[in-house]
């Protein structure tokens, strides 16, 4: 029967012909040699539970003797390092990486709030400069008008029939404010 013993953070996962067996750590009262080539694990729940290894069997972790086993055992349940235990490096790691969730959250809601105020509830600019032609400039707050980043609609009145049409056919805001009379509405 070849055995393997290894450490899975929070338990260990002895490996006998194929077949896996966990135990928790925390379950684990004592490990000690019980005769020349025999370890006992002692779970605390009685002589029928403990789980018993030959040393000669145990390929992994490979050992010289029942008594290096037993260390390699012992330095298994001690080890912070093994993955799944709480370590201040992971501790650190798990803060600064809720602080990069905090931030990508920030710069989501910052760029809602700034989609919000581009959903044409107010033109930001209005050219009234013909009666019967008016033009509309949605923009964030402080946009400049010789930057492409204006939605611009016009609404022409045609006998009191109002068409309103947006500057290359669409609400993008990737229009110049001062371009607006050139630009082509649909």
């Amino acid at each position: 029967m070849i055995t393997e013993i290894i450490n899975g953070g929070s338990s260990l996962r002895l490996i006998s012909d194929g077949s896996p067996k966990f135990i928790l750590k925390n379950q684990i009262r004592e490990v000690e040699i019980v005769r020349d080539t025999i370890i006992k694990i002692d779970i605390g729940q009685g002589t029928l539970y403990n789980v018993f290894v030959d040393q000669l069997e145990v390929t992994n972790p490979a050992s010289a003797n029942v008594g290096e086993l037993r260390d390699k055992i012992m330095e298994m349940l001690q080890t912070a390092s093994a993955t799944g235990l709480a370590t201040e490096l992971k501790q650190t790691e798990g803060n600064a990486e809720i602080v990069n969730i905090k931030n990508s959250v920030n710069d989501m809601k910052d760029k809602v709030n700034a989609l919000n105020d581009k959903l044409f509830f107010e033109p930001k600019q209005i050219d009234e400069a013909n009666a019967n032609v008016v033009y509309k400039g949605f923009a964030n707050p402080g946009a400049k008008n010789a930057d492409a980043v204006w939605a611009i609609q016009k609404v022409t009145n045609n006998k009191n029939v109002l068409t309103y049409q947006w500057a290359g056919g669409d609400k993008n805001f990737d229009k110049v404010w001062d371009n607006r009379k050139a630009l082509v509405y649909s």
